[in-house]
């Protein structure tokens, strides 16, 4: 398994303990706001947005960029709120950041870049995306 399978298996384990999350999902990026129905949310997407390396003789020092799209729909029962889009970022942040490197070897750490709400675009929902980057260390020859 590479690193990358097991930085995002770790990621979606970790997300997947929060209780108030429906939805977790890397492999599946949904495109549509309408893909999202009220069972799935709130949930979060994993999305793969880009991959840096710096080149180290046998081994490589990768930056591997992810957003997180937080997702919260609300229904006629049951309204959502800026405050419960932040409850649930906060949430997210404290999970992930509770072991930086996710307890991978050759992983260094996770790093938070920051993040954009979409409160009142596409209602009924409510969007936040965080940008990541996991910096860690990966064999680029059969030796290592």
């Amino acid at each position: 398994m590479t690193i990358k399978q097991q930085i995002a298996n770790a990621i979606v384990e970790k997300l997947k303990a929060i209780p108030t999350l429906k939805s977790v999902e890397f492999d599946r990026v949904r495109l549509r706001a309408d893909d999202f129905t009220s069972v799935d949310c709130p949930a979060v997407q994993i999305i793969d947005i880009a991959e840096t390396v710096q080149h180290e003789h046998s081994r490589a020092k990768k930056t591997w960029q992810l957003a997180l799209e937080i997702v919260l729909r609300s229904t006629s029962d049951t309204p959502v709120s800026q405050i419960d889009l932040w409850s649930t970022q906060y949430a997210v942040e404290r999970k992930l950041w509770s072991i930086p490197n996710l307890a991978i070897p050759g992983v260094i750490h996770l790093r938070y870049l920051g993040s954009q709400t979409d409160l009142h675009l596409l209602e009924p929902f409510y969007f936040v995306r965080m940008d990541i980057e996991a910096l860690f260390y990966e064999p680029l020859t059969a030796d290592n």
